[in-house]
């Protein structure tokens, strides 16, 4: 086979029949499914890390245990049956308890250390800080909102001048807040890099099940055996495509024309090698990483989704009625 970058290498137009045999087939599905398959774990893993919380499973053990053996407890026969009331059923037990409660009851028996002033907090963390983390925050330290242009605002707002003390306030929160809304901004950037993920990811996996359909049939051919190999792989079996995407309509027609034919001829195969030979040079060139644009700018889409997200999350809007002028929209000041 040709040289090629990646796992998978090209089939040559000719003198290609030694190449094809049944230990190749086997040989280069155990690569292609161990390709997907070191992708699907870095997918899990990136997933995995993307997701927050959790579960209170380990202060409901002591709950659940209790509840366990209450069931099995002997039943009483000579109990009477009693119908509860109207009254009953909408009573909430007084010792009832919620899992908020198990949570603050086992966080109350965790030891705590001692209380320590302000100064001593703000020097143990300064000092626990890595090289990455003690440089944003000098960063952040030092960085503030530009003076004349914080009055300028609270100047417009509430049309009158506004005191030092005020405006010192002013940069504050608006540093914060800004802060937030950069914080969501880079989550966004992440969610979206990981939606880019699995779309290659679902792409490999469907070039690397084409892949596999072009080399069964082509091997097949060339062994001049129609004895089915003891796999999952229905290389007659049609590949899907979407109507919009014209260039790989075609493609994909093609190729499935190639799979249904029972003619084993030189133009035949060739056929089979020309798109097996495509499917490996795209198959090559997907990459599901995303580390490599793990510090790409933040686009204004991320700043305008992150800054929903915040309306989603405080679950209101800022009181701006200065900005709903000129028809009452807002869009006067944008």
């Amino acid at each position: 086979m040709s040289e090629n970058e990646g796992p998978l290498d090209l089939i040559p137009t000719v003198n290609y029949p030694p190449l094809l045999t049944n230990a190749n087939y086997l040989s280069t599905k155990q690569m292609i499914d161990q390709v997907v398959s070191e992708d699907q774990e870095y997918v899990s893993w990136k997933l995995k890390s993307m997701r927050t919380g959790g579960t209170m499973n380990s202060y409901m053990q002591d709950f659940l245990r209790k509840t366990k053996e209450n069931n099995n407890l002997p039943m009483d026969s000579s109990a009477e049956d009693h119908s509860p009331s109207e009254d009953e059923i909408n009573h909430v037990p007084r010792n009832i308890c919620f899992p908020r409660d198990f949570y603050e009851e086992a966080l109350q028996k965790v030891p705590r250390p001692r209380e320590i002033s302000q100064d001593e907090q703000f020097k143990l963390l300064v000092t626990n800080l890595d090289e990455q983390q003690t440089n944003r925050f000098e960063v952040f330290h030092r960085t503030s909102l530009n003076k004349t242009q914080v009055k300028k605002i609270a100047g417009m707002v509430i049309n009158q001048s506004v005191t030092e003390n005020i405006r010192v306030f002013l940069q504050a929160i608006g540093k914060l807040y800004a802060g937030e809304i950069i914080e969501l901004a880079l989550d966004v950037r992440q969610k979206w890099l990981d939606g880019r993920m699995m779309i290659e990811f679902d792409r490999r996996k469907s070039v690397a099940k084409r892949l596999k359909k072009y080399l069964k049939k082509l091997t097949k051919f060339v062994e001049g055996s129609n004895d089915d190999h003891e796999d999952s792989v229905d290389e007659t079996e049609s590949d899907l495509y979407f109507d919009d995407e014209e260039d790989q309509m075609v493609l994909v027609e093609q190729g499935n024309k190639l799979l249904k034919s029972e003619k084993n001829s030189p133009e035949i195969r060739l056929g089979l090698i020309n798109q097996y030979n495509k499917l490996v040079k795209e198959f090559n060139t997907i990459d599901v990483s995303v580390e490599k644009y793990a510090n790409s700018p933040i686009l204004p889409e991320h700043i305008r989704e992150a800054w929903r997200l915040y309306q989603l999350q405080s679950d209101t809007l800022p009181a701006a009625q200065w900005r709903t002028q000129g028809e009452g929209n807002g869009w006067m000041f944008r």
